[in-house]
């Protein structure tokens, strides 16, 4: 079985995703302990839609990763509660290099060079 996650990053790091797989990065998600201490989490961030910066997630690259796993498998990895209307999960790179298969879903055409050659569809003088 396999599941479709998303994930926004900078164009830049989508390229070096596609290249080289993910890399671990450490989050600060507002995720509290019991004592009121923020944990940082470990991993790549991942939900279950689409996310734009009006969700709070900055990134001109939007990811389409298809996952090798199960429901049961990605279950350890899941915060729940964090977005209201969608899954959101922080998972070891190691997880989804070895089970992921990742697409670039779509580029913010403004921050992209071509949109400075192409302007209302006609090129530039």
């Amino acid at each position: 079985m396999s599941l479709v996650v998303f994930h926004r990053t900078s164009i830049a790091h989508a390229r070096s995703i596609m290249q080289t797989g993910f890399e671990d990065r450490q989050w600060d998600l507002g995720v509290l302990e019991k004592d009121g201490e923020a944990v940082p989490l470990t991993g790549i961030w991942l939900s279950g839609r689409p996310l734009e910066e009006s969700d709070g997630v900055e990134g001109d690259a939007q990811l389409e990763i298809t996952l090798d796993a199960t429901d049961e498998e990605i279950a350890p990895f899941e915060l729940e509660g964090l977005l209201w209307d969608a899954r959101f999960w922080v998972a070891p790179s190691e997880f989804l290099n070895k089970r992921s298969q990742v697409r670039i879903l779509a580029v913010d055409p403004k921050t992209s060079w071509f949109d400075d050659v192409w302007a209302d569809g006609e090129p530039e003088s």
